[in-house]
């Protein structure tokens, strides 16, 4: 043994002679090239470590930290519900929001240390070791079990420097990373990067990851799903765990393993994890408005677009609270999908608003946005038929004409103008001999609101609409009774609110404030409500319209005992059908229709489709639980002074006024089915001024 040992130290000792002899030479010729050639060893090697160094050095000095990219610095515009519910999430190719340290798990940042990075809180931003591995394992085709990359030169590439390969690059990326580490903590660079850092399926950062795979936000991970996080990040494409589960799962266990390894975690704690399957939700993150409220998340980013422009919406990280109760949304969009549940079934619209403040609380712009991307709810314009008609009792009520006030109510009327005589018929072409203008009302008699629109005027019609805040063009014709100019239904809804709160309006509207990323302040409603009407006179429409459910042609929507106001609205060839009603909580307007506005709906699964039927019935589904626990309230005392017209005897009886300051109407119970409505009007419009006529139902 000894023996051997010797000539293996011979040997060795003999080969550093051969190669200082050969250096020295044999011949004189031999030991002068042979000279040179150790003179330029001995001046090249010092020279290129000199060299190697002063450029570094010099690379050191000249490079400086970057500006952030853009995929860095852009962030996800967040649109909230009134409780801070996200709604949606508006982004370009990145979803990425960030989140304070406070909101990562600690087991999610031991996750990516054990995933990428073993020594990260040893190395200061490049570890040599790593990449000396990494090398090897490139040359021999060996497997490595981490890349020569650092955390830190990971969050380097994505923030500054980008993914071009080269030498440069590389050298680059280096440097920014040393300087970096002696910039920020270890603990900042590590939230940096996993805010940074690409998890698959457009979700950059762990916040927009843990929604995407999870439903959950990130300050919610458990250890299973932050050994899953940090095992896809080497590969999101190739190890997505919707899409390859099994390759998930064993990246997801390796990660738990090396965690207990590194003490992270237990033994146990590992071995609980990788008997587990890969539990993941499919919420691709995607650009696409919200599943639920997509018309209202589509308007929001319509407005957000106007105001801030594409750029900021995308990338600005903007906190847009909204008005939207989700709870409400979900409420509504059922209701529409319950009672029009075939496809081939017309389209419909609902908006419910606060009837105090204005803020929208639902909002459905048509059955599938999938579809139909038009906003039927707020781009909408339809004629609202005999939906109308509160405003021109509310215009008769200002001038002090009573509710009492009486009028011939033939089936068929002729009426002067001063133009061409106006023909006005009833839907159902019935003579009601004459009724006081509550029972007109209740029943939506087209004759006798003809002869009261000439009484008051249309041009004064068309004013307390506009005070009510119907801000859409109102021809000021005859036929404004029967309700022959377009209005949408977010407008309606809002009007019909001033008569729930006593003649207060608020503008309706969607967005309460907007915040930037920095939660500065860029936007705030602050709508003040502003009285439109004399609290008498909405009170007295209010009751009026209370009657329209209870005894009239609204009695679809009747809620049990808690008083509703609400009117149906059915335009000529019922091409246009509307109920709009209120608790004293709040206004919803519904509408149904085609949305070419041309087609019929005489024929919907063999009847033809007034405001108290489908409509109603989809208003009474969404209000019966929208209201549930709210108190229940009546509205502000009614008046039945002023000016009695055309008093005469009737069967009709005359309203009876409570003594007390609020007047709550007790219901009847809901009918099986709907009272057949008021028919389309063939009305002859008076010159100069055509318009389409409108039926009264």
């Amino acid at each position: 043994m000894a023996h051997s040992q010797k000539r293996k130290r011979t040997k060795k000792t003999s080969s550093r002679r051969g190669f200082f002899a050969w250096l020295a030479g044999r011949t004189p010729a031999e030991r002068g090239w042979r000279s040179r050639v150790r003179r330029i060893l001995l001046v090249s090697i010092p020279a290129g470590i000199f060299l190697f160094v002063a450029l570094v050095g010099v690379a050191y000095a000249l490079v400086r930290i970057p500006q952030p990219s853009d995929l860095a610095t852009a962030r996800s515009t967040l649109v909230l519900d009134r409780h801070g519910t996200v709604i949606a999430r508006l982004h370009a190719e990145a979803d990425r929001v960030d989140v304070p340290a406070s909101q990562i798990p600690g087991v999610m940042r031991q996750a990516a240390i054990a995933a990428e990075d073993h020594s990260f809180y040893q190395h200061g931003g490049v570890s040599i070791p790593s990449i000396f591995r990494a090398a090897i394992a490139d040359l021999t085709g060996g497997r490595v079990r981490q890349g020569g990359s650092t955390i830190t030169q990971q969050y380097v590439k994505n923030a500054y420097v980008g993914n071009e390969r080269s030498v440069w690059r590389k050298i680059k990326e280096a440097i920014v990373a040393i300087k970096i580490e002696r910039k920020e903590t270890k603990d900042e660079i590590l939230n940096n990067y996993l805010n940074t850092i690409y998890f698959g399926r457009g979700a950059y950062g762990i916040e927009a990851a843990s929604r995407t795979y999870f439903g959950t936000p990130a300050r919610s991970l458990t250890l299973e799903q932050a050994a899953l996080l940090g095992g896809i990040i080497r590969a999101p494409e190739l190890d997505d765990p919707i899409r390859y589960p099994m390759r998930a799962k064993v990246r997801r266990d390796t990660v738990a393993q090396q965690m207990a390894q590194l003490g992270s975690i237990t033994h146990a704690q590992a071995e609980a994890v990788t008997a587990k399957p890969v539990r993941v939700v499919a919420l691709a993150a995607t650009r696409a408005p919200a599943v639920v409220g997509a018309y209202a998340v589509e308007d929001v980013r319509r407005l957000l677009i106007a105001q801030f422009g594409a750029a900021r919406v995308y990338r600005g990280g903007m906190i847009v609270n909204t008005a939207i109760d989700l709870r409400l949304q979900r409420f509504a969009e059922d209701a529409v999908h319950k009672v029009l549940d075939r496809r081939t079934d017309p389209e419909a619209a609902l908006v419910s608003v606060d009837a105090d403040t204005g803020e929208v609380l639902a909002m459905v712009g048509g059955k599938r946005f999938s579809e139909l991307q038009f906003d039927l709810a707020t781009q909408g314009m339809r004629q609202p038929g005999s939906s109308f008609k509160p405003f021109v009792l509310t215009a008769a009520l200002e001038q002090n004409i009573s509710l009492r006030s009486r009028f011939r109510a033939p089936a068929t009327i002729t009426l002067p103008t001063g133009f061409e005589p106006w023909k006005v018929s009833n839907y159902d072409h019935k003579d009601y001999k004459t009724l006081d203008l509550l029972a007109a009302t209740e029943f939506s008699v087209n004759t006798v609101y003809a002869q009261l629109i000439l009484k008051v005027g249309p041009d004064k019609a068309a004013a307390a609409a506009r005070g009510a805040g119907i801000t859409s063009s109102l021809a000021p014709v005859p036929s404004l009774a029967l309700g022959t100019s377009n209005v949408s239904p977010l407008e309606l809804a809002g009007a019909y609110a001033d008569f729930a709160n006593g003649g207060m309006h608020s503008t309706p509207h969607l967005i309460h404030s907007i915040t930037d990323a920095d939660r500065h302040t860029l936007f705030s409603s602050d709508i003040l409500p502003e009285r439109v009407m004399e609290s008498s006179v909405a009170n007295t429409v209010a009751y009026a319209l209370t009657q329209v459910v209870q005894k009239g042609t609204g009695r679809s929507a009747q809620l049990g005992g808690r008083p509703v106001g609400g009117k149906t609205g059915t335009t000529e060839s019922h091409i246009d059908a509307w109920f709009s009603g209120f608790t004293r909580q709040i206004a919803t307007t519904v509408w149904m229709g085609y949305p070419d506005g041309h087609h019929t709906m005489q024929n919907v699964r063999g009847i033809a489709v007034t405001g108290g039927s489908f409509p109603a019935e989809i208003w009474r589904d969404y209000m019966e639980k929208a209201v549930d626990g709210m108190p229940v309230e009546g509205f502000g005392q009614p008046a039945f002074g002023g000016e009695t017209l055309n008093a005469t005897p009737s069967g009709s009886p005359s309203p009876s006024p409570s003594g007390s300051s609020r007047t709550v109407v007790p219901s009847l119970p809901p009918s099986k089915s709907p009272e057949p409505l008021p028919s389309p009007t063939t009305t002859k419009t008076p010159s100069p001024t055509p318009v389409a006529s409108a039926s009264g139902g």
